[in-house]
């Protein structure tokens, strides 16, 4: 099949969703004829990668003018990203006359609130795996009010491109078949063209992850957090679910991997709580580096709310580590009971409470904590493992080919 990749990131070697871009479309060049196509800031470093033959790289930028306002800062970021949607239809045209493309895949980019360029060719199209995941009431109840409604405008943003915005429409009624992580999000009337799906996947390689070779602790438990150190990640609530664990379990360290404006937050919960021996703060971390400190690890405290599948989270799960988390977005559906230990939110407001409890069970319990570990770096093998992934992909083209305009069922 001739496949034409829509990747707005597309970028081996810096994780995230750049990371997932390349991984799928290389290994989808196996089996098929592939061109990509992306903005032209990601072509040095795919040029020097690809050593692909079946795998073509082609390229789209808005004009110069809309570049400059996306560079000043990520306040401009979804602006800029709706307007080269819509400009990439024109290139989408272009070079479909040139090349005579089977199927357009939407493969990065995966909000199901925004449009896609391939919903203005007439060519089977699939597109995501797509999704969005809302804010638990619960935890959106105990946010600080600026929080708050900086959530509740996203929500508002969202809800008015879904459902108001006639790009974003078009996209979802143009659509062959949506691979969606958030399946319930579409209503009924597309539910026989939505498709579950997995949001991203790993490889099971070195330079993804440092997989544990004995998973058995040493006295002092040490945990890790990684990601930005803002509000949605769940950077400040797990400083503070850390220190009312090592209250309790001084035998305890922490790791915390990244930047972000909670920094400051997070260092008085330190300084307040006496941790400046127990809590080390890396700031942001080369990948070698980062994937040495997982595997140093023994548990991994991600309490997250509203957050895709995370490729740091498949990379602890695939070093052998539980993951702490709350339930209500990706992370805890990948983690749920089986991979660690995945909390409902309490109402009372002790979110830090909770997750503390979470850690001291495992602190308590190194079989129960070890076979957590085995289990997530199972899932992450198996369920996660990008050549399971690539090979569903293909599914749902050859179905949609088969049968053009109904969906591919669940592949």
């Amino acid at each position: 099949m001739r496949i034409l990749i829509l990747a707005y990131a597309c970028e081996p070697g810096k994780g995230g969703e750049g990371e997932i871009g390349w991984a799928l479309a290389n290994r989808l060049a196996g089996a098929h004829q592939v061109w990509v196509l992306t903005r032209s800031n990601n072509q040095p470093a795919l040029a020097a990668a690809n050593r692909n033959p079946d795998l073509k790289l082609l390229y789209y930028d808005l004009p110069r003018l809309f570049t400059a306002l996306k560079g000043r800062g990520k306040k401009n970021f979804l602006l800029y990203y709706y307007l080269w949607q819509l400009g990439s239809a024109a290139a989408i045209r272009r070079f479909d006359r040139q090349y005579g493309f089977d199927v357009i895949h939407h493969l990065t980019g995966g909000m199901d609130w925004m449009p896609s360029g391939a919903a203005f060719q007439n060519k089977p199209f699939v597109w995501g795996p797509v999704g969005s995941e809302n804010t638990h009431p619960l935890i959106r109840r105990q946010m600080p009010w600026r929080a708050r409604l900086k959530d509740i405008a996203r929500s508002a943003l969202r809800f008015g491109l879904r459902n108001l915005d006639p790009a974003a429409r078009r996209t979802r009624a143009r659509a062959d078949v949506i691979l969606s992580h958030t399946p319930g999000n579409f209503p009924a009337g597309l539910q026989n063209k939505v498709v579950p799906f997995v949001q991203t996947g790993i490889e099971p390689a070195p330079r993804m992850a440092l997989r544990k070779t004995d998973l058995l602790r040493s006295g002092v438990i040490r945990i890790i957090y990684a990601g930005e150190f803002v509000d949605w990640k769940g950077a400040l609530l797990a400083a503070r679910a850390f220190a009312a664990f090592h209250a309790a379990y001084p035998q305890s360290r922490l790791t915390m991997v990244g930047t972000g404006n909670q920094e400051a937050a997070i260092r008085k919960v330190i300084a307040r709580n006496s941790l400046d021996a127990a809590v080390t703060l890396t700031g942001k971390l080369p990948m070698e580096t980062l994937l040495g400190e997982l595997n140093r690890a023994d548990v991994f405290l991600y309490p997250s709310y509203h957050h895709g599948l995370a490729t740091v989270l498949l990379q602890a799960m695939l070093t052998g580590l539980p993951t702490v988390c709350l339930e209500g977005d990706a992370i805890g559906r990948a983690v749920g009971q089986e991979a660690g230990i995945t909390l409902p939110p309490p109402g009372s407001g002790d979110a830090a409470g909770v997750l503390a409890q979470a850690l001291l069970t495992l602190a308590g319990d190194e079989d129960l904590r070890q076979l957590k570990a085995k289990a997530a770096m199972d899932l992450a093998l198996n369920r996660y493992n990008y050549d399971a992934i690539t090979a569903r992909h293909t599914d749902v083209y050859g179905s949609l080919l088969a049968q053009p305009g109904t969906a591919a069922g669940s592949v």
